[in-house]
């Protein structure tokens, strides 16, 4: 009795650290031939890329604010992204929602 609850406990765990993994199968309702608009993988950390690969840039750029940020100087608030150049689609991630662009003038 023991043995079968140690089995099927060990077998739920292995699929759902599968499933939180990415090892199950994910059914995707992309058309063929379309990749996603955005695969955004991990917050906070950039996409593993060959050597002199890996692109940073911004989005969402907004007006000079006095607090922006984590820190209390001027700046610009914008959204960071990093990708693979050679595969800017499939590895586009998330960097960081609260970027600062420093050293802008306040109106």
């Amino acid at each position: 009795m023991k043995a079968s609850r140690l089995i099927a406990s060990l077998t739920a765990c292995l699929s759902l650290s599968l499933i939180a993994c990415g090892g199950g199968e994910a059914d995707l309702d992309v058309p063929e031939g379309e990749a996603p608009i955005s695969v955004e993988q991990g917050l906070g950390y950039p996409p593993h890329c060959p050597n002199g690969d890996l692109i940073y840039w911004l989005e969402n750029v907004q007006a000079c604010t006095a607090k922006c940020g984590n820190t209390r100087q001027n700046g610009q608030p914008a959204t960071q992204y990093a990708a693979c150049q050679s595969n800017i689609t499939g590895t586009r991630t998330l960097i960081n929602v609260r970027y600062c662009i420093p050293g802008c003038e306040l109106l």
